[in-house]
């Protein structure tokens, strides 16, 4: 896909330059731009209405065993990590986007469509698990295709990938409540169903939207680079991605204790839950669209760095929380620091790409992952041994761990900007 004529463009479009120190052009968004938004966003649906169904299905359908749960999620996530290796390498060596995303697409629907007719937990295990590995490691992959893309037609990456971001908020804000109410209306069959018809969407779009010979051009450290640099770079890569999955971790043990602790310790309606995580995603989304404007005077470092310290003073309020004026407090509190840290970690994480856009979006997205699973298992074991507030609290450690990280790992900027005056 060619790239606009850059000379011919207006100076004051001029913003930040790419990770490659070609600048940026600030175009408007064209049609192809809310297609490939649109495909993301239905592919977060699909994954979204079936990664916090399995659970439920396996022991509520299959009359399964609760630790048997842990063998499907175990598997799942060591796919997926390995996918999103792959994906990103493949990537990054300039394989065509249409076909790996192709392969996300149709092993959703094949799976979808395996579990609405032969709903079996060994066939779960031995196939379905591969099948969900595939499909979930395609929002690594559209991260990456939309930021090459946006670079290629020199839009603003990073208000760019904030509308990527907010597209999976969006999906994981809604698709998981749908998946439960389907269940609940009309069965859990018919969650499957349902899900089958938007992988069917979703693989529409890919052959209407994804472009045949689009391709990131495989591309290595410049040979003018000094090696100290290259290392710089992959040494700030790895710490800000070791960032990324504490904060991910804090937030996620913190979400999974919070329902519990709001109805069990705190007393609080039954309703409270729902209405923190409402005005917690909402807050979020808006902020991610917000981003892009506060990056215009701000660093992304410092806001990364906001984002934690907003994150402190939340988790100290949210594990207090007795009454529905602290929830709705905390709750938009919770989403304003999460919101900060979505819409510009993985601008931040790319610009230690180092040529290698794949692998970074895939480091970045597996961080989310580790830290996810690694907030989900302590969520569990201190709430058994401690409590719900406990677990909540502890999060004001992790975040704190993220924050150390963050500034011992600034001292690798002055590699980024080396690397863009070259």
């Amino acid at each position: 896909m060619p790239s606009p004529d850059k000379a011919s463009l207006p100076e004051k479009y001029a913003e930040a330059p790419h990770s490659d120190g070609t600048p940026v052009k600030n175009i408007p968004l064209n049609r192809q731009a809310y297609l490939i938004l649109l495909l993301l966003f239905t592919g977060v649906c699909c994954n979204g209405m079936i990664v916090p169904f399995m659970g439920f299905f396996i022991i509520d359908e299959l009359g399964r065993d609760p630790w048997e749960i842990s063998i499907y999620v175990g598997l799942v996530s060591v796919l997926t990590l390995v996918m999103n290796r792959q994906f990103g390498e493949r990537f990054d060596k300039g394989a065509r986007v249409r076909p790996l995303i192709a392969i996300s697409a149709f092993a959703f629907l094949i799976a979808t469509a395996t579990l609405s007719l032969y709903p079996s937990y060994w066939v779960i295990i031995g196939f379905i698990s591969l099948c969900f590995s595939f499909s979930n490691a395609s929002t690594s992959l559209m991260y990456s295709f939309g930021r090459a893309y946006a670079e290629s037609q020199g839009m603003a990456v990073t208000s760019y990938n904030s509308y990527l971001r907010s597209m999976t908020s969006l999906g994981w804000m809604m698709a998981p409540a749908l998946s439960f109410f389907i269940a609940g209306q009309w069965g859990n069959s018919f969650v499957f169903y349902t899900a089958a018809s938007l992988g069917l969407l979703w693989v529409i779009l890919w052959f209407f939207v994804v472009p045949t010979d689009f391709t990131a051009a495989a591309k290595e450290p410049s040979s003018n680079q000094p090696s100290s640099q290259s290392r710089s770079l992959n040494h700030g890569l790895y710490l800000e991605a070791a960032a990324c999955l504490f904060i991910a971790a804090a937030h996620i043990l913190t979400s999974a204790a919070l329902p519990l602790y709001f109805t069990q310790e705190a007393k609080l309606p039954t309703f409270a839950p729902g209405l923190a995580f409402s005005i917690k995603c909402l807050t979020e989304v808006a902020v991610i669209l917000l981003i892009p404007y506060a990056m215009q005077k701000f660093s992304a470092r410092t806001a990364l760095y906001a984002a934690t310290i907003i994150a402190m003073p939340t988790f100290y309020i949210l594990s207090q929380v007795d009454s529905i004026p602290q929830l709705v407090v905390g709750a938009a509190l919770e989403g304003l620091y999460y919101g900060i840290f979505a819409g510009v970690s993985i601008t931040f994480v790319q610009s230690f790409a180092n040529g290698r856009l794949g692998r970074a979006t895939s480091l970045y997205m597996n961080s989310l992952f580790l830290g996810g699973m690694f907030g989900n298992v302590s969520m569990g074991l201190i709430a058994s041994a401690y409590s719900y507030q406990t677990a909540i609290q502890l999060s004001l450690v992790i975040i704190t761990i993220a924050l150390v990280i963050l500034i011992a790992s600034r001292c690798s900027d002055r590699a980024v900007e080396a690397g863009l005056s070259v």
